[in-house]
């Protein structure tokens, strides 16, 4: 399946999607058509055999006229929601979308009508756990003299 990322997207990103996608070409709107306006974007996808449009607008689905472009062009539309947090807002979207894409393409893929696809973006604090190996083992196997919970050896001399 061939994949246009629309401009709202931001090009760093079509690297990991392209490497999470290998065999599906994916192209970047501003490589291509710059500033152009999302009704006249799924009408010239069409025409250029993209078969999924990629877009951080899921404003897009309460215009009128663009869900009238989108469903004329018959192409899939994978939207993925973001808020206007920032660079926070932005990683939560693109985690999301990363995680997800394989799948919505696999289902994509299968599909035999138009599909519109939402992706909420991840919420919540970012989840990770930091080890101070000095005072807490982050596995089993971490050597124990290596956070703190050796004996000194009593060997006299």
């Amino acid at each position: 399946m061939r994949i246009l990322l629309d401009e709202n997207v931001p090009e760093p990103l079509s690297e990991p999607l392209t490497w999470l996608l290998r065999g599906h070409p994916m192209s970047h709107v501003n490589k291509q058509w710059k500033s152009i306006k999302d009704q006249q974007l799924y009408e010239k996808a069409k025409r250029h055999g993209y078969d999924i449009v990629i877009s951080n607008d899921s404003r897009q689905l309460y215009d009128w006229e663009i869900c009238r472009a989108i469903q004329r062009s018959s192409r899939h539309v994978v939207f993925v929601e973001t808020s206007n947090g920032g660079l926070r807002s932005l990683s939560s979207a693109a985690g999301a979308l990363i995680h997800c894409i394989r799948d919505i393409v696999a289902e994509l893929e299968k599909a035999e009508t138009q599909r519109i696809v939402i992706v909420p973006m991840l919420h919540g604090e970012p989840r990770f756990k930091p080890y101070d190996p000095r005072k807490e083992a982050p596995s089993p196997m971490w050597p124990r003299k290596q956070h703190g919970d050796h004996k000194p050896s009593r060997t006299t001399r």
